[in-house]
């Protein structure tokens, strides 16, 4: 059996286990998806022991995102546009980081939602890592994109 974990802080509230668990079991698959509380501190601990457990990667929550991105050995070309990793897949002892963020943004504009958006401007609420996916595909769709987060400095920074 292969782990699969998710790292965050919180996480106790996560459905993410129960629904990745489902899909495990119902396709047959012989793995075990659990939420695994890392505090910030402790990030660069629980990744480096992910290289060497017989584990498939994970997937990255608040507030690691960022931080992930500057612990892995490799981060493929959206993730370091965006400057985020939310899915880590391990390869031997390799780290692979990816973002999933701005491919399941893009696929909800296909679906009718952002039909309408055209030309103009969009206001982003937020700088973490789901709003830098985002900002990545609506600059690249042309769209001028204006920022408020929590901090006058997380909204510059993106």
């Amino acid at each position: 059996m292969s782990d699969v974990y998710l790292f965050g802080h919180p996480v106790a509230h996560s459905l993410s286990p129960a629904l990745h668990n489902a899909a495990f079991q119902a396709l047959g698959l012989p793995h075990r998806y659990s939420a695994r509380d890392v505090e910030p501190g402790g990030l660069s601990d629980v990744i480096l022991r992910l290289r060497g457990e017989d584990a498939l990667g994970a997937n990255v929550t608040i507030p690691h995102k960022e931080a992930t991105a500057r612990l892995v050995d490799e981060v493929v070309e959206d993730a370091r546009a965006i400057g985020a990793v939310n899915t880590i897949v391990r390869r031997g002892s390799r780290l692979i980081g990816y973002n999933t963020d701005a491919y399941g943004f893009e696929r909800s504009l296909g679906g009718g939602l952002g039909d309408g958006l055209g030309e103009g401007r969009v206001l982003l609420l937020g700088g973490g890592g789901g709003a830098r996916a985002c900002a990545l595909v609506l600059l690249r769709r042309g769209l001028a994109v204006d920022v408020a987060s929590r901090t006058r400095a997380r909204a510059e920074d993106l």
